[in-house]
């Protein structure tokens, strides 16, 4: 099931990497023309305040969210989610975004002498479509436990 595939793909990313995604398929649940706050994203996904600072303020700089200042400011999505692929915020948020270093021997060379290599190469290709093909929004219908604030 697609769930399981998202557990999965939770599994491959970096920590930071996971809190960005669950970060903005938290904005794409919520209501639009609103600013949510940190401490409110960071409450409902359980992610360190501090980090989650530092995670928006990248996604900002590269436009995925807008950010207002003041009392009632905040983080939205600065793109619909469907036009936000998980490949974009792997590629923006992960050290090795194509995943090209072995698990196993920390090779890069085309010539793969572990025998892992070879099968991670696969592995890592299949990924990178996978995410190149499944947006926020996808992902945010997909979270258990969570809804849309009404």
């Amino acid at each position: 099931t697609k769930l399981s595939e998202y557990r999965y793909l939770l599994m491959v990313f970096s920590k930071g990497t996971g809190y960005g995604i669950r970060a903005l398929a938290y904005l794409a649940r919520q209501s639009e023309g609103r600013t949510y706050g940190i401490g409110e994203i960071a409450a409902s996904e359980r992610i360190p305040s501090e980090y989650l600072r530092k995670l928006l303020s990248e996604l900002r700089r590269h436009r995925l969210v807008s950010s207002a200042k003041g009392i009632h400011g905040g983080y939205m999505l600065a793109r619909p989610a469907q036009s936000i692929t998980l490949w974009e915020v792997f590629s923006l948020l992960d050290q090795d975004p194509y995943l090209d270093e072995c698990i196993i021997c920390g090779s890069r060379d085309e010539e793969r002498s572990c025998p892992i290599c070879r099968e991670w190469k696969h592995i890592s290709d299949s990924l990178i479509d996978l995410l190149k093909c499944q947006t926020i929004a996808d992902f945010a219908s997909y979270v258990p436990n969570r809804q849309k604030e009404v």
